[in-house]
């Protein structure tokens, strides 16, 4: 009897032993992949995969399978959101290109900019389809079609366990060279997307050459899309505060002008007043200095700037 009692005994020691050794592993594994920056690419092995994703997302997003229609009801229900790659956190598509398509899949009829998916075509199943990956962890997502509506005439057909319906908000913020403060948002966790552009002034799509020019009143700035269960918009402006100097005015180090000024770009009436409220505390930790010039307005048009300024830094310069 006692033999027996220490066989169990030892059985369930062992089994207790081996799951609390994959939920280190998959803890591990989300770590892991959590590091990484948005911007930057995912590559992880299948075996890290299987520990982040069910086994229903693995089947469809690491072997290409697709779930049987009609089995997510909840994507029938039309919320307000941007939708992400279940696996990475890659923003894919807003909400407002999504349609009811009838197909029993979630349908889109406009991807998110920047190059968030990716096309390949695919030959399976004895037809030749487009398929669509997510461009940062390259996980299979669906099809795309061109049966859709205006006024892309696109239907992006997705697997609903491939995407994730995220509530993010934007912040966007100038303070000197907009290199630089890509990189210092880049690297904050919660931030889930970045871009630098041009806003502030009155010139309709500018280029780089005329923001440099100091004729259009734009300054360099960087909008951030971010995730407010994560960071906060009060971390986001202590961040602001740390990484320039709000004390110059139309400069930041050697970069001279206008475009250069440093600016809070409010998004709604609670950021102008967070906003507004966390000067004055950086204020009052130098009351003898020269006063802070960053302004602090609305939100005007922001305008994303060449591909070749995106994640400069980051891609240019070592760390």
């Amino acid at each position: 009897m006692k033999s027996y009692l220490l066989m169990m005994a030892m059985t369930w020691l062992s089994f207790i032993q081996a799951a609390c050794g994959q939920k280190h592993d998959a803890a591990s594994s989300r770590a892991k992949l959590e590091a990484i920056p948005m911007h930057e690419k995912v590559r992880l092995s299948d075996e890290e995969w299987r520990k982040i994703l069910t086994p229903e997302q693995f089947a469809v997003m690491r072997q290409r399978g697709t779930e049987p229609a009609f089995s997510n009801q909840c994507f029938n229900v039309h919320q307000k959101g941007t939708f992400v790659c279940a696996a990475c956190g890659n923003p894919l598509f807003d909400s407002e290109t999504k349609f009811e398509s009838g197909t029993g899949w979630p349908s889109f009829n406009e991807a998110l900019s920047g190059e968030r998916v990716k096309i390949v075509q695919d030959i399976s199943h004895g037809m030749i389809r487009e398929e669509v990956t997510c461009a940062r962890c390259d996980s299979h997502l669906g099809h795309v079609f061109n049966d859709g509506p205006p006024p892309t005439g696109l239907r992006y057909c997705m697997n609903a366990v491939a995407l994730k319906l995220m509530q993010f908000e934007k912040a966007t913020f100038a303070a000197g060279c907009f290199w630089g403060v890509q990189a210092a948002f880049d690297e904050t966790k919660g931030v889930v997307k970045t871009t630098a552009g041009y806003t502030g002034g009155h010139v309709k799509n500018p280029t780089y050459e005329q923001v440099c020019s100091h004729t259009t009143g734009h300054a360099e700035a960087v909008e951030v899309e971010f995730d407010p269960a994560v960071v906060s918009y009060q971390q986001l402006l202590d961040l602001f505060w740390d990484i320039h100097d709000p004390r110059q005015k139309n400069r930041q180090g050697p970069d001279i002008g206008d475009n250069y000024r440093s600016a809070i770009f409010t998004h709604s009436a609670e950021q102008q007043t967070m906003a507004e409220a966390s000067k004055k505390r950086e204020e009052s930790k130098a009351p003898g200095k020269t006063p802070i010039v960053t302004e602090i307005v609305p939100a005007p048009e922001f305008y994303p700037a060449e591909a070749y300024h995106q994640h400069y830094k980051s891609a240019h310069c070592a760390r």
